[in-house]
């Protein structure tokens, strides 16, 4: 009976002579005795970020009905922990396309600062129907910054 021992020495690669040159290191070259550099820290959860939002509503509400509503967006998001809430007024404004039956809408832009959970937290609540109350919020959107 033969026993077998197999002892391999596994090389690590070497970075080319270019890539040397320029200072740049791959993932796959260690350099000296570290393994790999570190590409990119996580970002913290609770960090704030900037978003700019866009809100479409009914054209025939009342200034004061549509004041509120930007009102209750502004207590959500301090709720949520926003340090910045800014509201662009944009006026009645023709859509490219008939939104839930209406051709014209009154457009918000909001430009906001907070924790990330939070713009999650308004989508959430806005997705939510209210029985028994009109809806005045045809269509919302935000973007990060």
């Amino acid at each position: 009976m033969a026993t077998f021992t197999m002892s391999a020495k596994v090389a690590a690669p070497a970075a080319s002579f270019r890539a040397a040159s320029r200072g740049r290191v791959s993932a796959r070259a260690p350099v000296g005795r570290r393994s790999l550099q570190t590409v990119a820290a996580v970002k913290d959860a609770a960090a704030p970020s900037r978003y700019e939002a866009v809100f479409l509503m009914k054209p025939g509400v009342e200034d004061a009905v549509r004041a509120a509503e930007v009102d209750k967006l502004r207590s959500m998001f301090e709720n949520g922990g926003a340090t910045e809430f800014e509201v662009t007024d944009r006026g009645l404004v023709q859509n490219a396309y008939e939104i839930k039956g209406f051709a014209d809408s009154h457009q918000y832009m909001i430009n906001v600062q907070c924790p990330r959970g939070t713009v999650k937290t308004v989508q959430d609540t806005l997705a939510q129907p209210v029985i028994g109350a009109e809806e005045i919020i045809l269509r919302y959107m935000f973007f990060k910054e």
